[in-house]
């Protein structure tokens, strides 16, 4: 246990998170750039085999560093899970945002010019889904975070048991890391494969990016989830926060299904996976602190 709490500890220590950002943040210029750099080489030398598969609007350029920094976003994910549910979720939260968000440089990015987006009714239609959704999802976070604030204060569990559940919890989170290490490799893999396919043989690129590596990875959220869920039977067998907790996971089941959805409904199911979320944090704080007064009386 000593060594999972030190392994645990290292990872989530300040100074990794620290040279975690850094190089996040170096990677996503590099490749940023780089990606720029090849957008200019296919527009200046169109009849380039090896570049004629590559998207020549320098807008999909956007695209790239902001998919590094998500990754890194679902590492932050990985160890806000032992601090508690409730900051796990939100992270989860704050991630798909960002997924559906990411979908609107992605949807510009698919038309050669701002006139051509304009001429396409469908095209204006899935932009303005993804930003009014993606808003949505910004200010349900925001909510989220305050109703959370709420249940401060508020009776819980033993030191001793919450020792054990956070331990819990860290070896859920190490099993994460290892999840996340493997999938991030794999997307690499099926991203690497996909073009060199389309370079070398025409082979038509069918790989999505908007979900690549998050389907897998919420699914795996779904049993992690569902695991410290029955895990809280053992610390904790009060009505509200088992309530609330399956209330959580059913939050997350629902994020999974919006990455599968068509990309016009997506936005708006995450929607519901957050309203459920946020009933189900209200009612828990109401549940707990009616639970509390009855137990001062």
């Amino acid at each position: 246990m000593l060594k999972i709490n030190r392994l645990y500890d290292i990872l989530s220590s300040a100074s990794v998170k620290h040279k975690a950002e850094q190089w996040t943040v170096y990677f996503s210029f590099f490749l940023f750039f780089g990606h720029l750099i090849l957008i200019f080489l296919r527009n200046s030398f169109p009849d380039n085999i090896l570049l004629s598969g590559l998207n020549p609007n320098y807008l999909a350029a956007l695209y790239t560093p902001f998919s590094i920094i998500l990754v890194y976003e679902v590492y932050l994910l990985i160890l806000a899970l032992p601090l508690s549910f409730s900051e796990s979720i939100r992270k989860q939260y704050e991630i798909i945002s960002l997924i559906i968000i990411r979908r609107v440089f992605k949807d510009i990015s698919n038309f050669e010019s701002f006139d051509q987006i304009a001429e396409q009714k469908e095209a204006i239609l899935q932009i303005a889904t993804d930003l009014g959704s993606g808003l949505l999802l910004f200010l349900l976070v925001g909510v989220f975070y305050h109703v959370s604030l709420k249940r401060k204060g508020l009776a819980a569990i033993s030191d001793k048991e919450i020792t054990k559940f956070i331990t819990l919890k860290k070896q859920v989170s190490l099993f994460l890391v290892v999840v996340f290490t493997s999938l991030t490799f794999y997307a690499a893999y099926e991203f690497s494969t996909a073009a060199y396919r389309l370079i070398f043989y025409e082979v038509p690129f069918s790989l999505d990016l908007n979900v690549i590596f998050f389907v897998e990875f919420y699914t795996v959220m779904i049993f992690a989830d569902v695991f410290i869920f029955i895990a809280s039977f053992m610390f904790s067998q009060t009505y509200a926060r088992l309530f609330r907790n399956a209330g959580f996971v059913s939050s997350t089941v629902i994020l999974r299904i919006s990455l599968s959805a068509d990309p016009i409904y997506g936005g708006w199911i995450a929607a519901v996976a957050l309203l459920t979320g946020i009933l189900s944090q209200l009612i828990y704080v109401y549940l707990s602190k009616l639970e509390q007064k009855q137990t001062d009386g």
